[in-house]
């Protein structure tokens, strides 16, 4: 699932894009409002990506099938193991499920088995030591099926250079996205470990993805439209230290912090300045934490003081 920590970082990204480039634009507000809409839809896009997965493992079984009704007009018959990945039942069974089918039909998913690129993986698939063995396999059980349909997704498509170089390619968030992916596979992974199926579900984004596009959206724009009046705040209270001397990524970061502390009043201040730090560690310098850290106490000690800083009700345990 998306938890608030994968969201402020797809904003950080955004919003550091939207900083290089207005200084090109004339039009803000127009670049203000296409950046916000590829916020929004690289959220949605990650569900697509989960899809496109499953989607993978059944054109992977149907080339599969191909090749074992290419085999049957072969005068020297070999062995039948050798298309165990078409008679997969997990595989069959996600291929015909009403869920799937809508998943894939809701995001378009146009792979097939004439997808070049699908059919050099399928040819490096085969060379594998977890496949070999499972075509070694006379009859596989349900248990041996699931073992190979693991290996196949968390050996094989999470770990194989070329396939995570194509979802880079087609989603510059890849990188951030591919660990919530990997969760979700994982979520649909433990429903189908029952032969009769009667567990599986298809692994939800969130609990509630609107509310995520408004905190994400929200929280983009609240930090454009009141950049200058955060960077009032950065320059009054970062002694020493010229604006134009902070880093565009730190800038950024410190932005965020405010904005939410300002404009979310049922978000702790701990929290907003807790993952600005984790935030800025992973994406900033060495040092950026603890200057961040510092600099968000004072500002939010003295933003409360002047009531800019309100908040309400209990809060709420973030990152869920």
């Amino acid at each position: 699932m998306i938890n608030r920590r994968s969201l402020r970082v797809k904003v950080l990204q955004l919003l550091f894009s939207y900083y290089n480039q207005v200084v090109y634009k004339e039009d803000k507000k127009k670049l203000q409002l296409e950046i916000s809409k590829q916020l929004h839809q690289s959220i949605l896009d990650i569900e697509k990506s989960y899809f496109e997965i499953i989607s993978l493992l059944i054109v992977l079984k149907n080339i599969n099938e191909e090749k074992k009704q290419i085999a049957k007009k072969e005068l020297i018959k070999k062995s039948t193991s050798r298309f165990n990945l078409s008679g997969n039942r997990i595989i069959n069974f996600l291929e015909k499920n009403t869920q799937i089918i809508d998943g894939l039909i809701k995001h378009k998913n146009g792979w097939n088995t004439k997808t070049e690129k699908i059919r050099n993986w399928y040819n490096v698939l085969v060379q594998e030591e977890f496949y070999r063995n499972y075509i070694k396999i006379q009859e596989p059980s349900f248990d041996q099926d699931f073992d190979f349909l693991q290996n196949l997704i968390l050996q094989f498509l999470f770990k194989n250079d070329d396939i995570q170089k194509s979802f880079e390619e087609e989603n510059i968030f890849w990188n951030e996205d591919f660990l919530i992916v990997k969760s979700m596979l994982k979520k649909t992974l433990k429903t189908l470990n029952s032969s009769n199926f009667n567990t599986f579900a298809t692994a939800s984004l969130s609990e509630n993805i609107k509310d995520d596009v408004k905190f994400a959206c929200s929280l983009f724009d609240c930090v454009i439209d009141n950049s200058t009046e955060y960077d009032e705040y950065i320059s009054e209270f970062a002694k020493n230290w010229d604006l134009e001397r902070i880093s565009l990524m730190d800038r950024t970061i410190l932005r965020m912090g405010i904005g939410e502390m300002v404009n979310f009043s049922n978000i702790p201040v701990k929290v907003s300045i807790n993952e600005s730090i984790d935030i800025a560690k992973n994406y900033s310098s060495p040092k950026s934490g603890k200057f961040i850290n510092g600099l968000l106490d004072v500002i939010s000690l003295n933003l409360l003081k002047q009531k800019k800083i309100i908040k309400t009700g209990k809060g709420l345990i973030d990152n869920k």
